[in-house]
C-alpha cells in the first residue's frame, strides 16, 4: 500500500487541518489544506464561493487542486475538505497516488468543535432558541450521506477523546503496520 501520499479525510471539526502539519513534519513531508490552498488562490473565503457561485463551483476548484497536489508533490500530507470525495474522481486519485485516513468522530464532538465556527457554509442554521439541535440533526444527516464515502479509508482513526498529537501517534502506528 502506497504511503507516500497522505490523504487526511473527515467531516467538517474533525481536525484534519490540526492533525496535517503534526503528520507531516514527523513523516517529513509537505502539508497541503485543500481549503486553504483555495482560499488563497482566490482571496476569498470558502463561505463566499459557496454563496456567489454555488458549491458545485467549489467542488471543481477543489477537485482541480487536489489534482494538482497529487501531481507535484510525490511526498505530501493532504488535508481534504470534509466534502471532498463526494466528487469520485477526487476518490479515484486518492485511491490511485496515496492513502486515506478517515478522522472519524462522533456528531456531538462535531457540534461542540463547529457551534461557533460561521465558515463552515453546509452547517449554517439560524442561532434561534432550535439552533443546537438543528445544527446537530445538519451534521448528523450530511455525517450519515458521507458516512460510506468515509469509512471505505483503509486506516479509520477515532478522533473522539483525543488531542492532535495523540492523534499523529495513531496514524503512524497504523502507517507502519500497512505493509508497503
Amino acid at each position: 500500500m502506497q504511503k507516500d501520499r497522505i490523504f487526511l479525510n473527515g467531516f467538517m471539526g474533525a481536525g484534519k487541518s490540526k492533525i496535517g502539519p503534526r503528520l507531516a513534519e514527523k513523516l517529513k513531508y509537505p502539508f497541503f489544506d485543500t481549503d486553504k490552498i483555495i482560499e488563497q488562490a482566490t482571496a476569498r473565503k470558502i463561505n463566499d464561493i459557496f454563496n456567489d457561485e454555488g458549491e458545485a463551483t467549489f467542488r471543481k476548484m477543489e477537485h482541480a487542486v487536489f489534482a494538482q497536489l497529487i501531481h507535484a508533490n510525490p511526498h505530501a500530507v493532504i488535508a481534504l475538505g470534509g466534502g471532498a470525495f463526494i466528487n469520485p474522481d477526487n476518490k479515484k486519485l486518492a485511491d490511485k497516488f496515496g492513502l486515506t485516513v478517515y478522522i472519524k468522530s462522533s456528531p456531538q464532538h462535531i457540534f461542540e468543535r463547529v457551534k461557533n465556527s460561521s465558515k463552515r457554509p453546509l452547517l449554517q442554521v439560524e442561532r434561534d432558541e432550535n439552533f443546537e439541535a438543528n445544527l446537530l440533526a445538519k451534521i448528523d444527516k450530511l455525517l450519515n450521506e458521507r458516512r460510506e464515502i468515509y469509512e471505505s479509508a483503509p486506516i479509520i482513526i477515532e478522533r473522539d477523546g483525543f488531542e492532535p498529537p495523540e492523534i499523529v501517534k495513531m496514524i503512524l502506528e497504523e502507517l507502519s503496520n500497512l505493509s508497503i
